[in-house]
């Protein structure tokens, strides 16, 4: 058995918590009709629309996806959206005692179009949110991530208020010997003295205030993080400039797969749940970012958000 093999087999039924904002992605296929006599636009006829689990909600089916034992901690709402993300958890098999249900479920609204014979390429987004502010709400995820037993936690920060400082603190209580992984849309600040950080070149240059583009300002930019998060290791995500690495060291990954992509939605999810669950599986820092760069160059030639299986890595590396 090959070291990455054994590694991803290691990957089975690792218990992981997941908190973070679930959300629905929902793609609305049309075709193109004619364009309007009421003004230059083009009119699209409806076809039909489909949800899908995204941002925390897909790093949980990556998790999935992995061998992972994953719980999910967040809220969806009552709705249509709502009820899709769930059932696709409960299908998986993934627990729901975790998830809170309130009000209006936060959605990504993809509007896509094409022709019959072409792929339908996305034209608009119409984001959603429903910020987690309701006083019942919190009260009961302040509640559910009592648990604990977890061998490592990843907090999935898309600013909807479910992840918070507090909420994790009382997650890493109860499982002290976790290993602790943050994928966060900005306040990287609120999140020090974990053991993985995965921001984007984007995010970065946010939390440092100043530009992260060449690999000089990804090298230094990396490595202020550590230093000033605390952290063990920044795993730098740069597009189709591949990651940077700085966990006491700086490493360079080039791009996996082809540089032309299909679609960056919810990359960012599959990196962070396969780094963090190498890093729990026993793999270290490097290993895992290499694992993640080639799962990410998987992810990122599927429509939408997508879960990565062991099977596919192997014939990536391999094939």
């Amino acid at each position: 058995m090959s070291e990455r093999a054994a590694l991803l087999a290691a990957m089975k039924g690792r218990k992981i918590a997941v908190l973070g904002d679930l959300i629905a992605d929902c793609y609305v296929e049309t075709h193109p009709e004619r364009l309007s006599r009421e003004a230059p636009v083009l009119i699209l006829k409806y076809e039909r629309h489909r949800f899908k689990p995204g941002c925390a909600a897909n790093t949980v089916m990556n998790l999935h996806a992995l061998g992972a034992d994953v719980t999910p901690f967040g809220f969806l709402g009552n709705d249509d959206a709502g009820i899709a993300v769930r059932d696709a958890f409960q299908e998986a098999g993934i627990p729901v005692q975790g998830i809170v249900t309130s009000g209006a479920t936060t959605q990504k609204v993809r509007l896509v179009s094409g022709d019959v014979a072409r792929p339908k390429q996305q034209i608009l987004r119409l984001d959603l949110d429903n910020v987690c502010d309701d006083a019942t709400v919190s009260a009961n995820l302040d509640e559910v991530v009592r648990r604990g037993g977890f061998d490592g936690i990843v907090v999935s920060d898309y600013l909807l208020g479910v992840a918070t400082p507090a909420r994790l603190a009382t997650l890493r209580e109860a499982s002290p010997d976790a290993l602790v992984s943050i994928d966060a849309r900005a306040g990287l600040d609120r999140y020090p003295d974990v053991d993985l950080v995965t921001p984007n070149d984007g995010e970065a240059a946010v939390a440092l205030a100043r530009p992260v583009v060449t690999d000089d300002e990804a090298t230094s930019g990396a490595l202020e993080l550590r230093e000033r998060l605390r952290a063990r290791a920044i795993l730098l995500t740069r597009g189709n400039q591949g990651m940077l690495l700085a966990d006491g060291e700086t490493h360079r990954i080039a791009i996996s797969g082809p540089s032309e992509i299909v679609d960056p939605s919810g990359a960012g999810d599959t990196v962070v749940a396969v780094a963090a669950l190498a890093r729990v599986a026993g793999a270290n820092y490097l290993q895992a970012a290499h694992l993640a760069n080639v799962a990410a160059g998987i992810s990122v030639m599927k429509v939408g958000p997508a879960s990565v299986t062991p099977a596919e890595i192997l014939e990536a590396v391999h094939g």
